[in-house]
């Protein structure tokens, strides 16, 4: 079987992205260690060594290298939305992995972020809501509430980067299943920027994973991934309402791969919440009662177990509900 064109453009962009990570990851690592760049253990944390928190550099190096190389591909207004809400949660992840940022300051650059996001969007928006179950709410409201659900969202998968591998597993899974929508949908620019994004993940995961060059992707990495799945979500909304390729998957079919696709990490940060309040401790204090620490703690597994895991769970929840599309 002969590949075309657009399969081998794709294997070169995952391929690229794969090795420059890889050579990426080392120095970044080389330059934590000379300049005392560790993540100090605490009470909470799932580590006893000093670890490099700077992962996510390699993330957003990968993305800025390939929207800059194909910006003609993308729609200039969005191009800005999503560069600048991405690089404003990076800078803030980057400076709170460094030297501490208080909460209300993420959750206000978390807002700002996205509010260029759902802004440009909002007719996509619309138009998904008048073909779901949620037709009944008002249009105000639904733009309310989806971004509120976005904010909660980057914030359930910061909190998924609490041992090694698993906010980088559940991310992968997220963006192969992007990959392959946008491929088949003819919108090659978001499959290649998704198989871009993997590339950089799995190169992080090789080094996130080792006990000699261990990195960890810190806050400029998750709330970065975080974002990133709300941007490609909206495209999402925003391409199977207008085109007919995506016939398939539009209205309540979207809403049932959007429920599997978020469903680890809002569950586990919902269910967090839930065990605070019956404690009565404040729902914003930190704790270990997330899944993945009640599995590696309470069960006593390892964390490439532990991800594993949980990770096979959330992939599983989206097979099924793209085979029930």
């Amino acid at each position: 079987m002969m590949l075309s064109e657009s399969h081998i453009y794709l294997m070169y962009s995952f391929s690229i992205s794969l090795v420059g990570s890889v050579v990426v990851m080392p120095l970044l690592i080389l330059y934590a260690q000379r300049n005392q760049l560790y993540d100090i253990p605490n009470k909470r944390s799932s580590h006893e060594l000093l670890v490099p928190r700077i992962g996510g550099i390699g993330f957003f190096t990968a993305f800025t290298v390939y929207v800059t190389y194909a910006q003609n591909d993308f729609d200039p207004w969005l191009l800005y939305v999503m560069l600048f809400g991405a690089t404003f949660l990076f800078v803030v992840g980057l400076y709170d992995d460094l030297r501490s940022v208080k909460p209300v300051l993420k959750l206000v650059s978390q807002m700002l972020a996205l509010l260029g996001m759902v802004y440009f969007y909002h007719d996509a928006i619309e138009r998904f809501r008048l073909h779901t179950i949620f037709e009944f709410i008002s249009a105000d409201l639904f733009n309310v509430l989806v971004f509120c659900f976005f904010l909660v969202l980057i914030n359930a998968v910061n909190l998924m980067d609490g041992i090694d591998g698993l906010a980088a597993l559940v991310s992968i899974n997220f963006f192969s299943v992007m990959a392959i929508i946008f491929f088949r949908s003819n919108h090659h620019h978001f499959s290649i920027l998704s198989l871009v994004i993997i590339g950089s993940l799995m190169a992080f995961l090789f080094f996130n994973f080792s006990r000699k060059f261990k990195i960890f992707m810190g806050d400029c990495g998750s709330l970065f991934m975080g974002f990133l799945m709300c941007c490609f979500a909206l495209q999402l909304m925003a391409s199977s309402c207008c085109d007919p390729a995506m016939e398939q998957l539009s209205g309540n079919q979207l809403t049932y791969v959007f429920a599997a696709l978020f469903s680890l990490p809002i569950f586990d940060l919902l269910r967090v919440i839930f065990i605070r309040i019956l404690n009565g401790k404040p729902i914003f204090q930190a704790d270990r009662n997330h899944l993945h620490h009640f599995i590696s703690d309470k069960i006593g597994k390892s964390h490439v177990f532990t991800a594993a895991l949980l990770c096979s769970i959330h992939l599983s929840l989206i097979i099924l509900a793209l085979l029930a599309m």
